[in-house]
């Protein structure tokens, strides 16, 4: 799957596929892109209690923009 649109900074976002220790379909919102590649995203869908990190990078191809920042 591709990109659904242009990811921006502050989009909510879901994650295609795995990264790092998030599963597939955790959402969040973008804090940065860093090289027109990747973002750096905030997990917010997931519980604490999984003990994983909640800052993940990941490449824009593998993401979905679930929520735009700017409609």
């Amino acid at each position: 799957m591709a990109v659904t649109r242009h990811v921006a900074e502050f989009d909510i976002v879901e994650l295609l596929d795995r990264v790092a220790a998030a599963p597939a379909g955790a959402r969040g919102g973008v804090l940065e892109l860093l090289d027109g590649r990747t973002a750096m995203i905030e997990l917010t869908s997931l519980p604490a209690e999984m003990g994983i990190d909640r800052i993940v990078v990941a490449p824009l191809d593998r993401l979905r923009v679930v929520a735009p920042a700017h409609a």
